[in-house]
């Protein structure tokens, strides 16, 4: 869910569920980014063929959010592995510009992480022309929204 202007009032105005129902939209959205866990992480920059990255991370929520763009050229394939487990795999030609943006639910892969364990997170791409992949973050978030 997105952030929404929420409409003017005044003093005199009796609330409607539609008034009421997107400021508690809005709580929500503002509640996930402030409580999302700040896993420590750099802006990573992918280039060339079969490429790949590996990260650690130690579970804190339930929501493993990523953010990941084409710049240039055409990916061949896009896949994110949770724990030795491919939980994000997109055969699909893209090309630039793309984003891979989404998340994961850590409660429901094959290998789920207890909460304090550190867990291992790869990305894998094939190119179908050689291009760059910017891998612009990973958060955890108890909501399924940043």
């Amino acid at each position: 869910m997105a952030y929404t202007t929420p409409p003017t009032f005044a003093d005199t105005n009796v609330l409607t569920a539609t008034q009421l129902n997107t400021l508690s939209g809005d709580v929500e959205f503002l509640y996930s980014i402030t409580h999302g866990m700040n896993i420590p992480f750099t802006s990573e920059t992918m280039t060339g063929s079969g490429d790949s990255r590996h990260w650690q991370f130690r579970r804190r929520a339930r929501y493993l959010h990523y953010k990941a763009r084409v710049t240039s050229n055409t990916t061949d394939r896009f896949r994110i592995s949770i724990n030795g487990n491919y939980d994000v795999d997109d055969g699909v030609n893209r090309s630039a510009p793309y984003t891979y943006s989404g998340y994961e639910d850590l409660t429901l892969i094959t290998a789920v992480p207890a909460v304090g364990d550190f867990y291992e997170v790869y990305i894998t791409l094939a190119w179908s022309v050689v291009g760059e992949l910017v891998v612009d973050y990973f958060i955890e978030s108890n909501s399924t929204t940043l």
